[in-house]
C-alpha cells in the first residue's frame, strides 16, 4: 500500500468518524390544547407590521402559560384584515384572541 492510499484510508475513516451521528435520546411531547389567549387589537400601515405587533403582544402570554417559549406549538394569531376607512394610516388589523398548543412532556 502505497503512502498515498494509506493517507487517503486514514482521511476517509477520520471523516466518517467525524460525520457518524450519535444516539441522541429526545425527549417527547404530547399536545395539550388548544389554548387561547386574551384578546389583542393591533392597527399598523402594512400587514407584516400586524402581525409583529400582535405576536410581541400575545406571544409572551402563551410562552407564560406553556411554561417556556419551547413548550408552545402551532401559535396561531387571527388574520391581518384591510380596513382603510377606519385608519387610512394603519390600515391593517388583527384583533381577536391567538391559538396555541402547549408541548408537555411523557413521562
Amino acid at each position: 500500500m502505497s503512502k498515498r492510499m494509506a493517507l487517503s484510508a486514514v482521511l476517509l475513516s477520520l471523516c466518517l468518524a467525524a460525520t457518524t451521528s450519535r444516539i441522541v435520546h429526545a425527549q417527547q411531547y404530547i399536545l395539550e390544547g388548544p389554548y387561547l389567549t386574551a384578546q389583542y387589537r393591533v392597527t399598523a400601515p402594512t400587514c407584516a407590521d400586524a402581525q409583529a405587533a400582535y405576536r410581541a403582544l400575545a406571544r409572551p402570554e402563551a410562552n407564560a402559560f406553556c411554561g417556556g417559549s419551547w413548550l408552545v406549538a402551532g401559535f396561531a394569531i387571527p388574520p391581518c384584515e384591510f380596513y382603510p376607512s377606519i385608519d387610512p394610516a394603519n390600515p391593517y388589523v388583527i384583533d381577536g384572541p391567538a391559538e396555541f398548543y402547549c408541548r408537555v412532556p411523557i413521562q
